[in-house]
């Protein structure tokens, strides 16, 4: 996955992702919104299958890098907790 930072702020940042779609970006933009310090979170994609989506995330004062990689590592503790317990119900 191929990250590009448009534009960061003290409370805001503007990230392309290249190549990805609606899957992993509706997943984050949902965790995202359930954090308290987060204000907005939203993407868009101008034309889905040549233009890469753009992520705005605004923070109440949070830095919105370090929330995304907190919102993230509890997203990979998810699918990990998930994983888990598939491999024990399908033994």
């Amino acid at each position: 996955m191929i990250l590009k930072i448009i534009n960061k702020t003290d409370d805001e940042a503007v990230i392309e992702f290249v190549g990805e779609g609606h899957t992993i970006l509706n997943l984050l933009r949902t965790e995202l919104l359930a954090d308290p310090r987060v204000k907005m979170a939203t993407y868009d994609t101008k034309f889905p299958i040549m233009d890469n989506p753009v992520f705005r995330l605004k923070t109440l004062g949070a830095d919105p890098i370090a929330v995304l990689r907190e919102v993230t590592a509890r997203i990979i503790g998810q699918c990990d907790e998930f994983s888990s317990l598939y491999a024990e119900a399908v033994k």
